[in-house]
């Protein structure tokens, strides 16, 4: 009778551990950063802007909304910031996770047009070249947040120079009403060309706070050593290509890719298409459930096992 008494509490106790335990999307309410880049940048006729951004004011597109972030062929971090967004909202948190190539779902114009079956859909990446944007998000109050995730493009290996320059974030800081909050990155792939980064390790946070999130690029990927072996100390260094080769003395790629990151260079693009927030993990009603019978089950046990001894 014992043993089986043990058995049911035991059982108990070990449904409560594997109780898987549940946390909640946090809503944006608004966000605000300097827009993406585009064909300024020598990306041949896509723009990679936050088209969609609408105020919340005036639930108007914000005309910034299709304006290069700067108009400057040649961006850097310290540049003028020539289209800043300010409260609202538009492609970070839409709810479209991109798990395509970034050049199938972007646009020069803010619709798809090169994806048969998605063109004339909004498109999905927001992208930033030789920076590493800073981006605010207000959050809904009320509720304590527990990890922050993002989903951006991945270097695919297998396809090569195709990638175009274009990489995950090594890194991203997190400030909180303006200071520093150390993480704990991970980075797991959802599909060759979809990284989704995932920030944790900080506790829990209230809402009303202010979240500003930095994307730090990284070392540059194969595509990007194979650009600077061919165009920067190769054969075609400083000769003029044609249509669809880069010229590295206009593009900027030697200054502000190769140089810096302990010679390891930076890979020119950053491509960004969802932001979310979670709240703190709580347990689910059926945890609950199973901690309470837990509890009974264990205290039952003890007041039979008292029982027992005092009969003996």
């Amino acid at each position: 009778m014992l043993s089986r008494r043990f058995s049911l509490a035991a059982f108990l106790v070990a449904c409560l551990a594997s109780s898987s335990a549940s946390a909640g999307l946090v809503d944006v309410t608004s966000y605000d950063m300097n827009n993406g880049n585009g064909a300024t940048q020598y990306t041949f006729g896509a723009n990679y802007f936050d088209f969609s951004y609408t105020n919340n004011t005036t639930h108007t597109v914000d005309p910034n909304a299709s304006k290069n972030g700067s108009n400057q062929p040649i961006p850097n971090n310290a540049a003028p910031k020539d289209a800043p967004l300010t409260g609202g909202k538009g492609i970070l948190t839409d709810g479209t996770i991109a798990t395509q190539v970034y050049s199938l779902v972007t646009g020069a114009t803010g619709t798809i047009q090169n994806n048969t079956y998605l063109n004339g859909l909004p498109t999905q990446y927001v992208g930033w070249k030789y920076q590493d944007p800073t981006i605010a998000f207000h959050l809904q109050p009320g509720s304590k947040v527990g990890s922050i995730s993002l989903y951006v493009a991945a270097n695919n290996p297998a396809i090569g120079n195709l990638n175009g320059l274009v990489a995950a974030p090594q890194s991203v800081l997190l400030s909180v009403d303006g200071k520093s909050v150390a993480v704990t990155m991970s980075e797991s792939l959802l599909n060759p060309f979809t990284a989704m980064i995932t920030l944790t390790g900080f506790g829990s946070l209230s809402s009303s706070s202010l979240f500003s999130l930095t994307l730090e690029r990284g070392a540059l990927q194969q595509d990007g050593i194979n650009y600077r072996d061919n165009h920067v100390v190769g054969p075609n260094a400083g000769k003029v290509c044609d249509p669809t080769c880069f010229i590295d003395n206009d593009s900027g790629f030697y200054e502000n890719a190769v140089l810096g990151n302990n010679g390891l260079g930076y890979e020119p693009w950053i491509m960004l298409s969802e932001v979310q927030f979670f709240t703190a993990a709580v347990p689910e009603p059926s945890t609950w459930v199973m901690m309470i019978a837990g509890f009974l089950g264990v205290g039952a046990l003890a007041y039979h096992r008292r029982r027992e001894l005092a009969t003996a």
